[in-house]
């Protein structure tokens, strides 16, 4: 895993920001929210410490979707562009950016399913990566799984960019 320097933003280009750091893991969640959220059968992120993300342009707007997970997305626009949690685990420190925000998001390549309760049939492909299921209401249990995708991780692949 190497440090990452990058910047991103929405699609109008209101909301930028620059990402400098290791990635922690990058998740592709099949949750039903995670879908909703994208319009998509997934999610594609790759999370890093909170610190390592500025934004440098405008301000995204946050709506919370559960009691332990807010998302962020441009006000203008509406693109959706990270997603962090405030369960009192260790994801508390992490925020996760949509890999299509990225300028380049060939940079990283997921290393984990996430939400695979939720993955579509026809969106299903053998890949070796790990499946973590996520149908808990719990926090406790939540950050039981949280603590289990950081151990799966192989640490975001990332290629220099």
């Amino acid at each position: 895993m190497s440090k990452m320097t990058q910047s991103g933003g929405c699609l109008c280009g209101a909301v930028r920001y620059e990402v400098s750091g290791e990635p922690r893991f990058s998740p592709m969640c099949h949750c039903r929210m995670c879908q909703k959220w994208t319009g998509s059968a997934m999610l594609a992120t790759v999370a890093f410490d909170r610190d390592a993300v500025v934004f440098t342009q405008g301000e995204p707007r946050v709506y919370w979707s559960s009691a332990v997970s807010e998302r962020g997305f441009c006000p203008d626009c509406g693109s959706s562009l990270f997603t962090r949690y405030t369960s009192g685990g260790a994801i508390d420190h992490i925020i996760s950016i949509g890999l299509g925000t990225l300028d380049d998001p060939e940079c990283v390549r997921p290393d984990v399913h996430y939400g695979a309760e939720g993955e579509l049939s026809w969106m299903r492909r053998e890949d070796g990566l790990a499946r973590i299921h996520i149908d808990v209401d719990d926090p406790g249990d939540q950050n039981a799984l949280f603590e289990r995708l950081l151990a799966v991780s192989t640490g975001a692949s990332s290629n220099p960019c």
